[in-house]
């Protein structure tokens, strides 16, 4: 059953993908650099609401899903890593070895492209800073 419901859980992540048009570009340069100041309460909003519509099927804060809990990435990974994980997954699964490490172990199932540009990556990066816990 557990099979199951990840092979129809990936299924439609790649049906949504193609429905929507999300181009996998793994020419895109990866973020070098990300300034952090204090915590901004409109991305977080908005960076919540981006994360319960694009990354709720997968992640959750506290209880693992198909990928792994979200609470704390931002105090286990720097911010860069974040953003290149929302923005280039793709190219991440490729060429990052935490990240292969992290598809190794839950279950194989590749993290799609999310489709979001980089002010809408940087929302969810402010709303995951402000739950971490």
């Amino acid at each position: 059953m557990k099979q199951k419901s990840l092979l129809i859980i990936l299924t439609l992540s790649v049906v949504t993908a193609v429905c929507f048009g999300f181009k996998v570009d793994q020419n895109k340069e990866l973020i070098k650099t990300v300034e952090l100041g204090p915590i901004n309460q409109k991305m977080v909003g908005e960076g919540k609401g981006i994360f319960n519509s694009k990354c709720m099927m997968c992640h959750d804060l506290d209880q693992k899903k198909v990928g792994p809990t979200l609470r704390s990435v931002t105090k286990v990974r720097k911010p860069e890593y974040v953003m290149n994980v929302l923005l280039n997954s793709t190219k991440m699964q490729k060429e990052d070895p935490t990240m292969k490490d992290l598809v190794a172990k839950y279950n194989k199932v590749p993290m799609p492209e999310t489709g979001l540009n980089q002010a809408q990556a940087r929302s969810v990066l402010e709303y995951l800073r402000s739950v971490a816990k």
